[in-house]
C-alpha cells in the first residue's frame, strides 16, 4: 500500500502543471493520462506487486489531477483580451473594489478586483486584478467600490539575464496590470468590517512600534510581525540578505506556529475545552494571515497548523509531509505559476529539508543536545534550499550556517514579548515602552551578528544562476544519500552531499569568447569574457533607466558568476556610459580591478571624478591609446583611438575604439565614436587596408555602431572599410532622439549587414571558438 497519497496527489497535479507551460498538445496529454489509466490497471490487477494494491483507490484520481493541472496552468497562462487593445501603456478609465491595500515609501498600492476598462474609442474589457499605485491623502478601505482616471501599464519584461522580470513577479502574484493614478473616486462606500478592523489593528501597532522603538529597530520589527516593509530600512534589508536571514523579515511558518501555539496552550492552560480552543485558534491565525497580506510562506504556515490542530480534535497523527502537500496544492491551485516563486520555493523546500533530511542527518548523528539538534534542523533546510537561492540570488553567504545558529534560538523570544509590547502599548504607551527592551537588544545583536559577519573575508560565494543540468544532479545526488542513508545507516554516504554540494559551487569554465551588449536602455554597456575566465566590461551607464548599475549591470554579471571586474574600459565620459559603472565603484558586490581610460588631455569634471572614484576604491588607473594593446592567449584587444594628441570636436569623438580578434573571428568597439574621430579612425583603417600594416583587419564580423545608431555616425566611408557581417546597436526604447535614425539603417541595409537593436531583442549574446560565430538575443531565446 502506497503511503501519503496527498504527496501523490500533489506530484500529479504539478505534471499536468508543467505539460501545460512547455505548451505540450491537448492530445498528448489525453494520451498520457488514458497511459496512466492503463498502467495502473495493469499494476493492481494484473502485475503482483508490493508497493501497490487494491486499496489505493486515490491512484485512479491522478491522471484526473494531471489534466485539473494542465487546465488550470493553461488558465492561469491565457492573457485577458485587454492585451491587444494598447501596447505598453494607455490613458483610462478603471472601475473596480479594492481587495487589499499596501503600504509603500511614495504612498500606496491599491489592489483592485473585477475591474472595468474603458479606452478611448473602444469596447469596456473586463480585468481580474490590477494594482492601482496613488499618493493622495484620501481614506481608502478594503471593500470599496471605486473609479480611477489615469495610465495603465503593462509589467515589463526581463531584458538581460539576471534582470528582475517585472511582468513574470506579477503574474504570479495573479496580477494583470499596474496603473498609475491622477484621481480615484469612491462610487460606493460599503466596506468589509472584518478588513477595516483588522487594518486598524495593524495602524496602531505600526504606531506603537514605531513610538518606542528607534527608526531603524521597528522598520525591522514591523517588516517581521506586521508584514509591511515600507518603513524598513535598505540598510538593515541588504544586511540580513548579505549573512542569509532575510527569513526573518518574512512571516513564515515559525512566526505563525510560535503565534498559533502560544495562543493554543494558553486557551488548554485556561481550561478552555479542546475544540472551542482550536476553533479560536484557526479563527486567530487566520486573522493574523490577513493582517500581514497572506504571503506564500504565511499561506503553507496556516494551512499546516491548520492541520496539526485538527488532527489532534480527530485523533489522527499529524504527517508533516502530508500537511505540507496539502498545502502546496491549495496554493497551487488558486496559481499554479507560485511554483516559480522564490518565495513558494524557499518556504516549500525548507520545509521539505526538515522533513525528509533531519531525520537522516540524527539517525547518522544521534544527539540529545539542542544545538545538535538545531544544527541538524538549519543543515537541513540549507541543503534543501541552496539550488533555489543560487538560482534567484546567485550568491551564497558562506557563514549564514552559524549566523543562523545564532539568531534563531532568539527568535521566539523575539516574535512573544514584541507582540507583548506591541499590546502594552495600545493599552497605554509608557507599557509598551518597559516591554519592548528585550526585544529591542534582540535586534541590536541581530544586526551587530551580520555587520561582523559582513566585515569577514569571503563572507559570500557568487556561484552564478546554476544550469538545470547541475540542480538536476544536485537534487539525484540528495535522493541518493536519502536512500543510501535508509538503508545503510553509513556515514560515508556523506562523501555524497559532499560531492552534490561541489558540483553546485564549481566555477564556470569558459570555452572561447563570449561577448555580451545589454540592454541599458539608452546607454551602452558590453561585457566580455575570455577563454582565461578574464572578464572585461566596456562603458556601462544609461540616461534613460534609472540605477542602471544596480538593476540590469550587477544583477547580470552575478548571474554569469562572476563578482570582479579585470578590466573595465571607458569610452568616453558622457554619463549613458558611466553612470552604471560609478554605481558598481560605489557597491562593493563587484569589484573593478582596472579602469582603462582614454588618453587625452580633454578630461571633463565627470571624467574626472570617475578618475577620482575609482582611486579612491583602489583599483588601478590605467589610460590607453591608438596602438596599446591587450593580450589574452589567443585573444587581441587593440586600442584603434584616440592619440593623445587628438583634438576632439566632441566629446564623442575621442571615443575609445577597440579592435578584437580571436581566430577568424573580429569585432569592432565604437563608443560614441563621430565626427573627426570617426576620420580619424577611417584613415586609420584605410592604412591598415592598403597594407601599412597587416596586424589589424579591416573587414569585421560585428560592429558595435557608434552612437546609438545615429545618423551623424558610422558614415558610408567608414562602413565601406569595416563591412560588418553584423551591425549591433544599444539604445532606449522611445528615446527622445529618434535613435536609431532611418539613415543610419538604410546605409547598413546598403552594406547588407544584419541589423539587431537592444530594444527588439534585449541583450545580445556572442559567442565563438575562433571560427564559428553564435549570435542570440535574450528575449527571443527559447
Amino acid at each position: 500500500m502506497i503511503k501519503r497519497p496527498l504527496v501523490w496527489v500533489l506530484a500529479g497535479f504539478i505534471v499536468g502543471m508543467f505539460l501545460a507551460w512547455y505548451k505540450i498538445s491537448i492530445a498528448y496529454v489525453l494520451l498520457l493520462a488514458l497511459s496512466g489509466y492503463v498502467l495502473q490497471y495493469l499494476l493492481i490487477f494484473r502485475i503482483q506487486t508490493l508497493y501497490i494494491s487494491r486499496r489505493d483507490s486515490f491512484l485512479w484520481c491522478l491522471p484526473l489531477l494531471l489534466l485539473l493541472g494542465y487546465y488550470t496552468m493553461g488558465a492561469q497562462m491565457a492573457r485577458p483580451a485587454l492585451d491587444r487593445a494598447f501596447d505598453e501603456k494607455a490613458r483610462c478609465e478603471l472601475s473596480g473594489r479594492i481587495t487589499m491595500i499596501v503600504e509603500k515609501q511614495w504612498g500606496r498600492a491599491l489592489y483592485v478586483t473585477d475591474n472595468t476598462i474603458h479606452l478611448s474609442g473602444r469596447d469596456p474589457f473586463r480585468c481580474e486584478n490590477i494594482i492601482v499605485n496613488c499618493s493622495d491623502h484620501q481614506t481608502y478601505l478594503v471593500g470599496n467600490q471605486i473609479t480611477v482616471f489615469g495610465e495603465i501599464q503593462k509589467f515589463s519584461e526581463a531584458a538581460n539575464p539576471g534582470q528582475f522580470n517585472e511582468k513574470l513577479y506579477y503574474e504570479i502574484e495573479n496580477i494583470d496590470y499596474k496603473m498609475k493614478a491622477d484621481q480615484i473616486q469612491i462610487t460606493d462606500s460599503s466596506y468589509s468590517k472584518f478588513h477595516a478592523v483588522i487594518n486598524r489593528i495593524k495602524q496602531r501597532l505600526i504606531h506603537v512600534y514605531s513610538n518606542i522603538l528607534n527608526k531603524k529597530e521597528s522598520g525591522a520589527l514591523i517588516a517581521m510581525l506586521l508584514g509591511e516593509k515600507f518603513l524598513l530600512e535598505e540598510e538593515i534589508k541588504e544586511l540580513y540578505q548579505e549573512n542569509g536571514i532575510s527569513h526573518i523579515l518574512a512571516i513564515s511558518g515559525l512566526h505563525i506556529m510560535l503565534i498559533g501555539m502560544f495562543l493554543y496552550q494558553l486557551l488548554r492552560k485556561l481550561r478552555i475545552p479542546l475544540i472551542p480552543a482550536t476553533i479560536v485558534t484557526i479563527l486567530f491565525i487566520y486573522s493574523y494571515g490577513v493582517l500581514t497580506n497572506f504571503s506564500v510562506s504565511t499561506n503553507r504556515a496556516v494551512v499546516m497548523m491548520v492541520i496539526l490542530l485538527l488532527a489532534a480534535i480527530f485523533g489522527k497523527t499529524y504527517d508533516m509531509l502530508s500537511a505540507t502537500a496539502l498545502s502546496a496544492f491549495l496554493i497551487l491551485m488558486q496559481n499554479p505559476l507560485q511554483i516559480f516563486s522564490a518565495g513558494f520555493l524557499l518556504s516549500f523546500g525548507a520545509v521539505l529539508g526538515i522533513a525528509l533530511m533531519m531525520p537522516c542527518l540524527s539517525s547518522l548523528f544521534p544527539s540529545q543536545n539542542v544545538i545538535s539538534n538545531s544544527l541538524n534542523v538549519s543543515i537541513s533546510a540549507q541543503l534543501m534550499t541552496m539550488p533555489v537561492l543560487l538560482n534567484f540570488f546567485y550568491q551564497y553567504p558562506i557563514y549564514n550556517l552559524f549566523i543562523n545558529l545564532l539568531v534563531l534560538p532568539f527568535t521566539s523570544f523575539l516574535v512573544l514579548s514584541a507582540i507583548i509590547a506591541g499590546i502594552a502599548g495600545v493599552i497605554y504607551l509608557p507599557f509598551g515602552v518597559f516591554c519592548i527592551g528585550g526585544t529591542n537588544y534582540v535586534l541590536i545583536f541581530y544586526e551587530g551578528v551580520c555587520k561582523i559577519g559582513s566585515s569577514l573575508p569571503g563572507n559570500r560565494i557568487t556561484t552564478g544562476q546554476p544550469e538545470g543540468l547541475r540542480m538536476l544532479l544536485y537534487l539525484s545526488l540528495l535522493g541518493v544519500f536519502l536512500w543510501g542513508v535508509k538503508r545503510y545507516q553509513k556515514k560515508r554516504l556523506l562523501l555524497v552531499l559532499i560531492l552534490a554540494v561541489m558540483i553546485l559551487f564549481f566555477p564556470r569554465q569558459n570555452t572561447g569568447l563570449e561577448i555580451t551588449m545589454l540592454d541599458v536602455g539608452q546607454g551602452d554597456g558590453i561585457f566580455m569574457k575570455t577563454e582565461r575566465n578574464t572578464t572585461y566590461f566596456i562603458d556601462g551607464g544609461s540616461t534613460d533607466i534609472k540605477k542602471v548599475g544596480t538593476y540590469r549591470i550587477q544583477p547580470f554579471l552575478l548571474s554569469s558568476g562572476v563578482d570582479v571586474i579585470d578590466y573595465a574600459i571607458v569610452s568616453h565620459s558622457d554619463n549613458d556610459h558611466i553612470s552604471g559603472l560609478k554605481e558598481l565603484f560605489v557597491d562593493d558586490k563587484i569589484s573593478i580591478r582596472n579602469l582603462l581610460l582614454p588618453n587625452t588631455s580633454f578630461k571633463d569634471e565627470a571624467f574626472l571624478e570617475l578618475e577620482q572614484l575609482a582611486v579612491e576604491r583602489g583599483a588601478n588607473v590605467q589610460y590607453i591609446k591608438e596602438g596599446d594593446r591587450i593580450t589574452d592567449g589567443n585573444i587581441q584587444i587593440t586600442c584603434l583611438h584616440p592619440t593623445p594628441e587628438f583634438i576632439p570636436q566632441s566629446n564623442n569623438a575621442y571615443s575609445t575604439v577597440l579592435s578584437i580578434n580571436y581566430g577568424d573571428f573580429d569585432m569592432l568597439l565604437t563608443g560614441d565614436l563621430e565626427l573627426n574621430g570617426e576620420e580619424a579612425v577611417t584613415e586609420l583603417l584605410t592604412e591598415y587596408a592598403i597594407g601599412a600594416s597587416n596586424s589589424i583587419t579591416t573587414d569585421y564580423d560585428i560592429l558595435k555602431v557608434a552612437h546609438h545608431g545615429s545618423k551623424n555616425s558610422t558614415l558610408e566611408d567608414f562602413l565601406q572599410i569595416v563591412r560588418p557581417e553584423i551591425a549591433l546597436i544599444s539604445c532606449g526604447k522611445d528615446n527622445s532622439y529618434g535613435h536609431p535614425h532611418k539613415e543610419l539603417i538604410e546605409r547598413l541595409e546598403q552594406m547588407k549587414s544584419k541589423i539587431k537593436i537592444t530594444t527588439e531583442g534585449g541583450a545580445i549574446t556572442i559567442k565563438t571558438d575562433g571560427k564559428k560565430v553564435e549570435v542570440r538575443e535574450y528575449k527571443k531565446w527559447d
